[in-house]
């Protein structure tokens, strides 16, 4: 994993509500980490939240009932809040969100409200691309009652803690390290609990065991380089041999178990000044259920009641989910072969099923009718139906296995590959945006483009695994057709788009100079971006004199495509204020202007 355009964990600054870190290779790159979880919204304004109720007739205990719960989370990262805190301390750094790649979410009651185990129960948030997390499982009967009851009722005791990892350059220390690592699995097993360690707590079990034959540090001068050190080592630690795993108090921190088979016999020293990627976890908070509650008393639905499934023995309902956008560009059909071994003596036959998804399905259910004495486990491959020169084509994945009750299908089990673009609500409301891919495929020429507007919602564009030199365009447009921003040759990567992905957003600066064309000693103007004149709080004022006669004036370009600033003279409060100058483009140049038609305003 490289390490350019990656945050540095050793480098934070606090701004806007929390940390934002610098750019490892870029003094002018801010990241802003999650600072909330929301439920992600539907073109039609609905919350991306759906409980598929299924029921079981003919148990011999009476009609049992499960459901099938999906989530689609989007991360708040407050950009424009955090670049406007950032702008008047560092006016040409840009602010960008630093997406997590998965977690852990898990339901939590307030007060003496008692939840079913299969919420409290932490699963995984699954990456669902351009800054999107997926939430998918089958639930209980308990928990589905709860469901529903809670979406009629709106009760807000339940809420959702999800746990989310991403990745940086680790902290840094003038010093290293020499250990062995299979020394070191007595110390970390002694520290854990139930098998699992924060990073805090490592490092407490590291300063415990430091200057042993096992341990020891070199180049440390002073307590606080010694702390810094024990610090660096247990982030590269869990780096090189930990896995996030659900906290037993995410409050507490982030928790990570240690793959101990790894840690042989020998000797390892680091040098811990050098620039490593080492995972991080921040928690949040969500309300996924007052969201749901909320939307239903606007009138969205929410759950659906699904046909009756007859009760056999042996029967398992299948829960499928592709972890992609409903609406795909470049694939017509999705779907997945299931096949379930002969389990003698119990079974004897082979067990084949599939499912099909069209555009607009998400979750589907599958029964297999299994032997009563054998455990759910499976082989599964994923198809997808293409579009290509002499009709549809069918390709086919690889053959996977899973064993469980609910299956959400690997990104590297299609036999394409799934190109995520999302575009915020921001952006789409002032905006038309367009995009592109192109490439090379077998030595033939190949794109496929989509346009996204305020009704599009998320696209899954099916890319060609063999695709080559493929770069992805993006345009944005008025409405009107007047103006038009475009960002060129991007790689081919899952992507949200906002505001501040456009070069022209963000800090902007333009020079303005004031030639002295008579006996004037001071001129005045005041300056504000185009697309906020009737705002006071954004109108800036430039003093140009013979001595000073050159300023910069910066400002924050929110919107891309309305990114120039406009100027007039200035009169003092009370008097009656000069109109706006036209447009005048951040990339036009220095502003010049004389002091003899200036002399008005000074």
């Amino acid at each position: 994993m490289s390490l350019k355009g990656m945050p540095d964990w050793s480098n934070p600054l606090k701004a806007g509500g929390g940390d934002l870190l610098f750019a490892f290779d870029d003094p002018l790159r801010l990241f802003a980490l999650p600072h909330a979880l929301n439920v992600a919204e539907e073109p039609n304004g609905a919350p991306a939240l759906s409980l598929e109720v299924i029921r079981l007739n003919g148990a011999a205990d009476g009609p049992r009932m499960f459901g099938l719960l999906t989530i689609r989370f989007a991360a708040d990262y407050a950009i424009a809040q955090r670049q406007g805190a950032v702008f008047p301390l560092f006016p040409d750094v840009r602010v960008e969100p630093l997406a997590p790649r998965g977690g852990f979410l898990r339901f939590l009651a307030v007060g003496a409200l008692e939840l079913p185990d299969d919420l409290l129960e932490p699963r995984p948030l699954v990456w669902a691309g351009a800054g999107s997390l997926t939430f998918a499982a089958q639930i209980g009967t308990s928990a589905t009652r709860l469901f529903l009851d809670t979406l009629l009722s709106g009760m807000m005791t339940v809420t959702a803690v999800a746990e989310l990892e991403t990745w940086g350059v680790a902290g840094r220390a003038p010093a290293s390290v020499t250990f062995n690592p299979a020394a070191l699995v007595t110390i970390i097993s002694g520290a854990a609990v139930d098998g699992k360690l924060s990073a805090a707590a490592l490092s407490v079990a590291l300063a415990a065991s430091a200057g042993t034959r096992d341990l020891s540090f070199t180049g440390i001068e002073s307590d606080e380089m010694s702390a810094a050190a024990i610090g660096a080592c247990a982030e590269r630690l869990i780096g090189r041999y930990g896995k996030l795993a659900p906290a037993d108090d995410p409050g507490a921190g982030a928790a990570y178990t240690f793959e101990t088979a790894a840690m042989a016999d020998g000797k390892i020293t680091w040098d811990l000044n050098d620039a490593v990627l080492v995972p991080r976890a921040v928690t949040v908070v969500s309300y996924p259920l007052e969201t749901a509650h909320q939307a239903l008393t606007n009138g969205f639905k929410l759950s659906n009641d699904a046909p009756i499934v007859s009760f056999a023995t042996g029967l398992h309902v299948l829960s499928v989910f592709p972890n992609l956008p409903p609406k795909r560009i470049g694939a017509h059909m999705l779907g997945v072969e299931i096949r379930v071994p002969p389990f003698p003596p119990h079974r004897l036959q082979t067990v084949a099923s599939s499912v099909m998804f069209r555009e607009g399905e998400t979750m589907k259910t599958v029964n297999l009718r299994l032997s009563p004495q054998e455990p759910l486990a499976f082989e599964y491959k994923a198809i997808a139906y293409i579009a290509a020169p002499a009709g549809v084509k069918q390709l086919t994945g690889p053959i996977r296995r899973h064993a469980g009750r609910h299956l959400t299908i690997a990104p590297d089990s299609f036999p394409v590959r799934f190109l995520i673009i999302e575009a915020a609500k921001t952006l789409l409301e002032t905006t038309v945006v367009t995009i592109k891919c192109t490439g090379s495929q077998n030595g033939t020429p190949w794109s496929v483009g989509a346009e996204l507007k305020k009704d599009t919602g998320p696209l899954g564009l099916a890319i060609p695994l063999d695709l080559e030199d493929g770069t992805l365009d993006v345009t944005a447009t008025t409405p009107d057709g007047s103006r038009i921003r475009r960002i060129n040759g991007l790689p081919l990567e899952d992507r949200m788009l906002d505001m501040f992905c456009f070069p022209t957003a963000g800090p902007a600066v333009v020079s303005i100079v004031c030639e002295f064309d008579d006996e004037t000693k001071l001129a005045a103007i005041e300056c504000v971006p185009e697309d906020r004149v009737e705002s006071a709080d954004a109108v800036g004022l430039v003093r140009l004199t013979p001595e000073k006669p050159l300023h910069e004036w910066r400002w924050l370009v929110i919107n891309p495509l309305f990114d120039g600033f406009r100027w007039r003279l200035w009169r003092p409060a009370g008097e009656t204020p000069y109109p706006w100058s036209d447009r005048v483009d951040q990339n036009s140049g220095p502003l010049v202007l004389f002091s003899s038609q200036l002399s008005g305003s000074a």
